[in-house]
């Protein structure tokens, strides 16, 4: 169910989102991903196994994040210029390198997992408005 709306989204005449359609799936399913070990985690659950899914969805979306900066298609010029490009960035950020790199210090303190869990939920939900402003 979490990578379908990303299917539903890349059929479509908008070209950003059909020159995307092979991506997006992926995207809404790492980012379905990050918000749901977030969401566990914010309620106080610490199992090793989370940890290890967030890093999964926080690589996940870093390398989403690369593909559509190294984009050159035009179409896609809305993911990476203007308000939709700049909320698209901030998206990229706060769902994959910033928890990426808080869950990789939180070997060392634990209590960062939760900083990358917020961060991520926010990434999650910033990424869905930057789609659609896109």
């Amino acid at each position: 169910m979490a990578t379908y709306t990303g299917v539903l989204v890349g059929v479509t005449a908008v070209p950003v989102w059909a020159r995307h359609a092979r991506r997006l799936p992926l995207h809404f399913g790492a980012s379905a991903l990050a918000s749901a070990v977030a969401v566990l985690e914010l309620r106080g659950h610490r199992h090793a196994a989370l940890q290890r899914l967030g890093l999964a969805a926080a690589i996940a979306e870093t390398l989403v994040g690369l593909t559509i900066e190294l984009d050159d298609d035009p179409a896609g010029a809305p993911l990476r210029t203007g308000p939709s490009g700049r909320l698209m960035r901030i998206a990229g950020l706060l769902s994959g390198p910033v928890p990426l790199a808080l869950r990789l210090l939180a070997r060392r303190w634990p209590r960062l997992r939760t900083a990358a869990a917020v961060a991520g939920l926010a990434g999650s939900l910033v990424t869905r408005f930057a789609w659609l402003e896109a």
